[in-house]
């Protein structure tokens, strides 16, 4: 499913950033990093809410890492005009277009898009991918409908 209208271009006016980072295991912590000192400086997120993108967003960066072709990918964020926090994954690498599976208790892998699904759809978000699967994307309500301050989705 191709990113929603709302999670087209960025509004140069709202906050935004982009890197690239390098496509290793190691640099997924600074992916995390950066998301992170971004949705809670510049987009406000509650602490507890920018934990759980967080994950998200560490699992669409290690699929980039495990699955891409090329040396390095591409970390954009922006807010929508309609108060969104919109987080975009490009690893360059065009390839079919991943769905969540159920991993059987005894792999040890392989459970990563069930729990993006899972943690986007309690927050009240959207997920996919791009047409040619090249990039992963999630967009989620600034403030989830019911949100309450210091309520973990974790459940």
């Amino acid at each position: 499913m191709p990113p929603p209208p709302s999670v087209g271009r960025p509004d140069s006016a709202l906050p935004a950033f982009c890197i690239a980072l390098r496509s290793q295991a190691p640099y997924v912590k600074a992916a995390r990093r950066a998301a992170r000192a971004w949705v809670l400086r510049w987009c406000a997120m509650p602490e507890d809410q920018a934990d759980v993108l967080v994950l998200v967003l560490s699992e669409l960066c290690t699929n980039a890492v495990v699955h891409g072709r090329h040396d390095s990918y591409e970390l954009r964020g922006w807010m929508s005009a309609q108060d969104e926090v919109c987080l975009e994954v490009n690893d360059h690498s065009p390839s079919p277009i991943p769905v969540p599976r159920h991993a059987g208790s005894e792999c040890e892998n392989g459970r990563g898009l069930l729990l993006v699904d899972v943690l986007i759809e309690q927050m009240g978000g959207a997920w996919g991918f791009s047409e040619d699967g090249a990039r992963a994307w999630c967009r989620v309500p600034l403030k989830p409908p019911g949100w309450r301050s210091g309520r973990t989705l974790l459940r």
